[in-house]
């Protein structure tokens, strides 16, 4: 509902969930919040497939656009929440930020991509507040999160989560619709 509060979580994997995983899910009643405000009720509100969340309206259908792009993809996309490089950070080669996005979107089969690391402005200064780092386990290699737009050659449908911790929703991209990506619906 775009007032940057966590009050959905959509579980998505792309080989779908066996009855062991759904059963798991099912099974969630509550979790923590941060800074010990207690517990958070949970809920299924519903199961489907990418086409089923399309087709919601209301509060949500803004922020699944976003996530999951036009039916026939978006050619750019940008970073709703920090890009976390997986490796060390190095001024060159694949350990670069560029090289490891680029890296990780082939990983997932994208096709080639222009990769632009966005200044720390307006929108971008709020993936600072971003929490990077876990409180057990391990830990990124860099604490250090970063704005990113990609730029295909042609649309790719999203969701597209990367880097570090993109599993438990860090590098998170939204779609930005634009002139070309229009001819594609």
């Amino acid at each position: 509902d775009d007032d940057a509060r966590l009050d959905h979580v959509i579980i998505y994997a792309t080989m779908g969930l066996g009855a062991r995983a759904q059963h798991a899910v099912r099974g969630l009643r509550r979790t923590y919040m941060k800074g010990g405000v207690g517990e958070l009720q949970l809920a299924i509100a519903g199961v489907g497939a990418l086409h089923d969340l399309r087709a919601l309206d209301g509060g949500q259908a803004n922020g699944i656009q976003k996530l999951l792009g036009p039916p026939g993809g978006a050619t750019s996309w940008t970073t709703s929440t920090p890009f976390v490089p997986p490796r060390h950070l190095k001024k060159r080669g694949r350990s670069s930020l560029i090289a490891q996005v680029e890296e990780e979107l082939a990983v997932r089969g994208c096709p080639p991509v222009n990769v632009d690391v966005l200044e720390w402005t307006g929108e971008t200064l709020a993936l600072r507040h971003f929490v990077r780092r876990r409180v057990r386990g391990p830990q990124p290699p860099v604490d250090a999160g970063f704005g990113v737009r990609l730029r295909f050659e042609r649309p790719v449908a999203g969701p597209i989560c990367l880097g570090y911790g993109c599993h438990f929703g860090l590098g998170r991209f939204s779609a930005e619709l634009t002139v070309s990506d229009a001819e594609w619906e």
